[in-house]
C-alpha cells in the first residue's frame, strides 16, 4: 500500500475518533465499538489489511498501548477511594473468574469435545475483563469515582489471575495434572511482588522528577519511558508487568498525600504531585494509541469456523447473564443505579484473552502434537476470538440502549422530585408572611396613642423596645 494513503488513513482515524467522542453525548455509541468496526471492515471483511501486515510491530504496539493505558489510569485513581474499592474489585475478580471457568467447562466438554484441562484453559483465558477496553469506556461513560475504581482494578487484577492460571495450565497440557496450591502461591507472589516494584519506583520517581528533573526540557515522556522499563523488568523476573505499571501510576499520582511524603517532606509534600500539564500530556498520548489499538483489534479478529462463532456467541451470552447476577450481589450498597448498571455490563474481553488463547496452538505446532491436539488448540483460539468480538459488541450495544433509556428517565425523575419540594417551600413562606403581619398588628395595637397637641411627652413614657419583645411572637 502506498505510504501516502497510509498517512492519510492515520490522520483520518484521529479526526474520526474525536468526532465519535463528541457524538457520544447524543448517540451513546462508544468510540471503542466504532473504531473496532472500522478495523473489522478493512481487515476480516474486505481483506485489505491482515495482522501479518504489521509483523512483530503489531505485538509491540499492543503492549505499548496497554502500558500507557494502565499508567494513565493509575494516575487518575485516588488513594482514599482505592481503599474503599479494593474489596469489591477483588470479590468481582474472583467471582466472575470462577463462574466463567465453570461455563467454559460445560460448553467445552459438551459442544466442543475438549478435555477438562483444555476447557479450564479456555475459561482462564476469558476469565477477566480487558483493561485496554474497559478503561477507555469508563473514561467516556464517567461513572462515580468508586465505581470507576472498582472496574479499573477488576481489569488489572483479572489480568494477573488470567495470566498466571492460564500459563500454569498450559504447562500441564502434556500431562493433564493441575496443582491448585502452586497456582495460588504463584498468584500471591506475583501480585505482591508487582505491587512492591510499582510503589517503590513510583515514589522514587516523583521525587526525582520534581527535584532533579524539574528544569529539564522535553522531559514529559521520560515517565512513559520509565514505565516501559518497569514493565519489561517486571515481566523478565517472572512477575506481572501490568499490575506493576498500575501501581506505578497510582503511587506517582498520590505520593504527596502519603504518610511517607508527609513525614519526609513536611510542608513540601504538596509540591510532590503530577502537574495538570503532565496529566493532560498522558491523556493525549493514550487517546492517540487507543484510537489505533481498537482498529488493530478489529483487524485481528478471525472468522475461521462458523461453529466456533456460534459457540462463542452462546459463551458471550452466558458471561453477561452471570455477570449481571454477580455484580448485582456485589453492588447492592454504595453504588447508584447507573453505577450498578455499568458494572453489570462492562465485562468485555480483549488483548489478554486474544494473546493467551493463541498460545496453545503455537505450543502444539512447535512440539509437533498429534492432530486431535492441534484441533483442540485451534478450537480454543477460534472460540476465544469470537468471544472477544461478541463481548465488545454486546457491551457496546447494551450501553447504547441503557444510556439512552437512562437519559429519558432522569429528567422525568428530576421533575417529580422537584414538585413536592415547591409546595412545602410555598407553605413555609406563607406562614412566615402571616406571622409577620400578625406581629405588626400586635405592635400597632399595643403602642399608646400620642395626642398631636401635646409635644411635651417625657421620653420615658414612650414604649421601649423591650416591651415590644414581650408582644411580638418569636
Amino acid at each position: 500500500m502506498d505510504i501516502s494513503i497510509i498517512l492519510i488513513a492515520l490522520g483520518l482515524l484521529i479526526f474520526l475518533s474525536h468526532i465519535f467522542g463528541a457524538a457520544f453525548a447524543k448517540t451513546k455509541v462508544p468510540t471503542v465499538l466504532l473504531l473496532m468496526l472500522i478495523g473489522l471492515f478493512i481487515g476480516p471483511i474486505t481483506g485489505w489489511i491482515t495482522p501479518e501486515s504489521f509483523g512483530k510491530v503489531g505485538s509491540v504496539f499492543t503492549t505499548i498501548t496497554l502500558i500507557c493505558i494502565l499508567f494513565q489510569s493509575g494516575t487518575t485513581l485516588d488513594l482514599h477511594v482505592l481503599g474503599k474499592s479494593i474489596g469489591p474489585a477483588l470479590l468481582a475478580t474472583i467471582l466472575n473468574f470462577v463462574v466463567i471457568v465453570g461455563i467454559s467447562v460445560l460448553l467445552g466438554m459438551f459442544l466442543l469435545d475438549l478435555k477438562f484441562i483444555h476447557c479450564c484453559f479456555l475459561g482462564a483465558a476469558l476469565g477477566g475483563t480487558s483493561a485496554a477496553v474497559v478503561i477507555p469506556m469508563v473514561n467516556q461513560l464517567k461513572p462515580s469515582e468508586k465505581a470507576a475504581t472498582v472496574l479499573n482494578l477488576e481489569a488489572a487484577l483479572s489480568d494477573i489471575v488470567c495470566l498466571i492460571i492460564a500459563m500454569s495450565l498450559l504447562e500441564s497440557f502434556g500431562t493433564g495434572d493441575i496443582d491448585p496450591a502452586i497456582i495460588a502461591k504463584d498468584i500471591a507472589l506475583s501480585m505482591l511482588g508487582s505491587l512492591a516494584i510499582g510503589v517503590i519506583v513510583g515514589f522514587a520517581w516523583i521525587v526525582i522528577l520534581k527535584n532533579l528533573l524539574s528544569g529539564l526540557q522535553n522531559a514529559m515522556f521520560t515517565t512513559f519511558a520509565l514505565a516501559f522499563i518497569v514493565y519489561g523488568f517486571t515481566n523478565l523476573i517472572g512477575l506481572n508487568g501490568g499490575m506493576a505499571i498500575l501501581a506505578f501510576g497510582i503511587s506517582a499520582a498520590n505520593y504527596h498525600i502519603s504518610h511517607v511524603a508527609k513525614k519526609s517532606m513536611a510542608e513540601k509534600a504538596e509540591e510532590m504531585s503530577l502537574s495538570k500539564s503532565d496529566r493532560n500530556f498522558y491523556s493525549e498520548i493514550v487517546f492517540i494509541l487507543q484510537t489505533y489499538f481498537f482498529v488493530y483489534v478489529g483487524i485481528s479478529i478471525k472468522f475461521n469456523n462458523w461453529r466456533y462463532l456460534l459457540v462463542g456467541a452462546i459463551f458471550t451470552a452466558l458471561i453477561f447473564l452471570t455477570r449481571f447476577v454477580t455484580m448485582s450481589c456485589i453492588g447492592k450498597k454504595g453504588f447508584s443505579k447507573r453505577d450498578l448498571r455499568l458494572m453489570r455490563v462492562l465485562g468485555p474481553k480483549g488483548l489478554v484473552a486474544a494473546v493467551l488463547s493463541s498460545l496453545p496452538l503455537q505450543w502444539a505446532q512447535a512440539t509437533h502434537q498429534p492432530e486431535w491436539m492441534l484441533n483442540s488448540c485451534q478450537a480454543i483460539q477460534d472460540v476465544a476470538y469470537a468471544v472477544v468480538l461478541f463481548s465488545i459488541l454486546t457491551c457496546s450495544v447494551i450501553i447504547i440502549l441503557t444510556e439512552r433509556k437512562g437519559d429519558k428517565e432522569e429528567p422525568a425523575s428530576d421533575e417529580a422530585a422537584a414538585e413536592p419540594a415547591t409546595e412545602p417551600a410555598a407553605e413555609v413562606a406563607a406562614e412566615v408572611a402571616d406571622e409577620a403581619k400578625e406581629a405588626m398588628e400586635a405592635v400597632e395595637a399595643a403602642a399608646p396613642a400620642q395626642p398631636e397637641s401635646d409635644s411635651s411627652v417625657p421620653e420615658d413614657s414612650a414604649p421601649s423596645s423591650s416591651s415590644y419583645s414581650d408582644i411580638i411572637p418569636e
